[in-house]
């Protein structure tokens, strides 16, 4: 795949159709490289609260397919977007590698990024996985997603920032919540098949967060699906854990984005975690 790089977008030219996955760049002149890579129905900008404590890394935000600027790309595939995400790194990160730090749909996102252009990828942090049966990924559920970003987004923010512990929950762009995206999402986020072969097994040092708490708002994740893809990941890499916070919400990138930060560095630095995460 050819590559060239117009006004700050990656492109890659596969079969005479040229895609543009858009990106901001920042602390160009560091010389460790973190890719970033968002969750569902939001852009690059969910990660403004945490970016400006990695000043001595260079840092890379894209937009996946189907989200933020790119929402003209798709159809959004985990596929897909690992191969867009690889050929960015390869243009634009130091050494043509980078660190990954990613959240939600972002970290399955990442799992296929590590397991097929493993030659990319140095060591990843990631947190927010949540599997859903294999079932889901046709009938209702992709409806149900549909419909739930509708209702939710008639629930005042304070209100839904006050009950998930001030997490700084941002409002969604409904139009960019489409059924054939809500189908996409559900597709990724399902177990891959009844046999339990979720995903390859990859050879870069990962940490998998679990955030445990739940309450009024379900915004826990799923410590057993933590644990799972920590023990096929150490098919690749002896050194992968799997931790869990028992204060922390799905979204805690946005409820403790110090915390969140400084988790991630003391893994790419290999130190201890800070306190409060526990090994699963």
């Amino acid at each position: 795949m050819a590559t060239k790089q117009i006004g700050g977008a990656a492109q890659a030219l596969d079969n005479d159709l040229q895609t543009t996955l858009p990106f901001s760049e920042l602390n160009n002149t560091a010389t460790d490289t973190i890719l970033f890579i968002h969750g569902a129905f939001v852009d690059r900008n969910d990660w403004d609260l945490v970016t400006p404590h990695f000043s001595k890394y260079h840092i890379l935000l894209p937009d996946l397919p189907s989200h933020g600027q790119a929402e003209r790309i798709g159809p959004f595939s985990k596929q897909l977007s690992a191969r867009l995400l690889a050929d960015l790194i390869r243009q634009h990160a130091k050494g043509r590698r980078a660190h990954l730090v990613a959240l939600s749909l972002g970290a399955f996102v990442a799992i296929e990024l590590a397991s097929v252009h493993c030659d990319v990828v140095n060591e990843m942090f990631i947190s927010g996985l949540k599997v859903m049966p294999v079932a889901y990924r046709t009938g209702i559920a992709p409806y149900g997603l549909w419909l739930s970003q509708r209702l939710e987004s008639y629930v005042p923010l304070p209100l839904v920032r006050w009950a998930m512990d001030g997490t700084d929950m941002q409002g969604v762009d409904l139009s960019r919540v489409t059924l054939p995206l809500c189908r996409a999402i559900m597709s990724t986020i399902t177990a891959e098949s009844g046999d339990g072969e979720w995903a390859k097994p990859w050879s870069a040092r990962t940490c998998i967060i679990s955030a445990g708490k739940a309450g009024i708002v379900p915004s826990a994740d799923h410590p057993v699906d933590a644990v799972k893809y920590r023990d096929i990941g150490r098919k690749g890499n002896a050194e992968t854990v799997a931790f869990m916070h028992h204060l922390m919400r799905h979204p805690w990138n946005r409820q403790d984005p110090g915390l969140f930060a400084r988790a991630a560095r003391c893994w790419f630095e290999r130190e201890s975690l800070p306190a409060g995460f526990v090994e699963l």
